[in-house]
């Protein structure tokens, strides 16, 4: 179970304790006022009560509730205890002055839930309410009503519920400038999350974000046999173009790459900047055979793109390997890295993949 559900539960038992405890007052006043114990509508009004609160316990207890604009269901439970003390009002007009508090008691429920409005609202039904059995009582015991003292215990009652309308309104400010503060900040920690794994030139995942995807990758080929292939791509001869047309001709040579490497490989398959030129791919599901066709496309593509606003020829050497199966991710991650190396020591712009799988010689 949820915090967020124990928490409602634990207020929806608070109230009912409240309820009980006005109701054992109602029973012991009754034996006061009466005489004798409270007849059989006192015990189907509590007998009711309890029906339709463990309803309500049961509904938010399932999960069902959660799915609502109130998980708390405030305003149905704050009208339920209303109507109960004022049911216990019409049955026993002589302890109105216990029950009255019993109105006042259920207020606090709503401050961390109803909003100014919905506090009015609330006010207006309990005002509603107490009216009915005022007008009760004048048909039934019209001796127990005093005009100048009702009015006196109306303008109290008003006067409090107005009191816990603006306390409830103040709070709903709060928690709406609070759930505002806290919004913002769920956006800055995903902000600075996303900042921890992208590269800021490229907009592509880092090496820090490759390592953890990888760890990922490799528990997932384990557990159901899926392959994968490794590639690490490096732009060959980069250092030229920082030497003869600037560091800010490099990064666009960079970014450029960077985006020809998004748009040719899957949302499944990851690529990143691993560091300086270098970028790596992680092509996921995919064996040697099936990755050597979607590196091969990525090495002409590149061949055929222009860079940067000086319509610079680049070209790519790409080394590959395939995971085997129980070794870690440093492993599979070096023999890529070995692969580069070959490629490169081959004369560069090619693919070479291991098992001397050698495509794209130039």
């Amino acid at each position: 179970m949820g915090q967020l559900r124990k928490d409602i539960l634990r207020r929806h038992s608070l109230a009912a304790a409240g309820v009980l405890l006005f109701s054992i007052l109602y029973y012991v006043g009754f034996g006061i006022e009466y005489g004798a114990s409270p007849n059989a509508w006192f015990g189907a009004m509590v007998s009711l009560y309890l029906v339709v609160h463990g309803i309500t316990v049961w509904y938010i207890y399932s999960g069902r509730a959660m799915e609502t604009s109130d998980p708390s269901m405030t305003m149905p439970v704050m009208a339920l205890v209303i109507l109960y003390m004022s049911g216990l009002m019409v049955l026993a007009p002589e302890l109105r002055g216990i029950m009255i508090l019993g109105y006042l008691n259920i207020m606090p429920f709503g401050v961390f839930r109803l909003s100014g409005r919905g506090f009015v609202g609330i006010s207006l039904f309990t005002v509603v309410c107490y009216s009915l059995v005022i007008f009760s009582t004048h048909y039934s015991a019209s001796e127990l009503l005093v005009p100048e003292f009702e009015v006196v215990i109306g303008v109290a009652l008003m006067t409090s519920l107005l009191v816990y309308a603006f306390i409830g309104r103040e709070f709903f400010i709060l928690r709406k400038a609070y759930g505002e503060k806290n919004s913002e900040l769920r956006r800055a920690l995903a902000r600075i999350e996303e900042l921890a794994v992208t590269d800021e030139l490229t907009g592509l995942n880092n090496r820090r974000y490759l390592l953890k995807t990888l760890e990922k990758q490799r528990a997932l080929s384990i557990r159901q046999e899926i392959p994968f292939v490794v590639a690490f791509i490096d732009i060959d001869y980069f250092k030229r173009v920082n030497d003869e047309y600037g560091h800010r001709i490099g990064d666009q040579v960079l970014a450029e790459l960077a985006h020809l490497l998004r748009v040719s490989v899957r949302e499944i398959d990851l690529a990143a900047r691993y560091g300086g030129e270098e970028f790596v791919l992680l092509l996921s599901g995919l064996n040697l055979e099936a990755a050597s066709g979607v590196l091969e496309r990525i090495r002409v593509s590149v061949e055929n793109h222009r860079f940067s606003e000086v319509d610079l020829e680049q070209r790519v050497s790409i080394g590959g390997a395939e995971y085997h199966p129980d070794e870690a991710s440093e492993d599979v991650l070096n023999r890529a890295d070995r692969m580069l190396y070959e490629a490169k020591r081959l004369g560069r712009n090619q693919v070479y993949l291991e098992g001397a799988q050698q495509l794209s010689l130039h």
